[in-house]
């Protein structure tokens, strides 16, 4: 029996620019749609993806 636990993760590094900042918000967001988010939940991780990207 196999009782590996799977964790679904990935790591994005980018230069913390501007131009930057809607790629990293889509990325994040395509990785999150399995979990079925409400448009309110995609709209909140938008916000901290720019506000990190952007205050780096």
């Amino acid at each position: 029996m196999n009782t590996k636990k799977l964790i679904n993760e990935f790591k994005l590094t980018i230069d913390s620019k501007s131009v930057n900042e809607a790629f990293a918000r889509v990325a994040v967001s395509a990785f999150v749609t399995p979990l079925d988010p409400t448009l309110e939940e995609i709209a909140d991780l938008k916000t901290a993806v720019s506000e990190a990207v952007t205050n780096c």
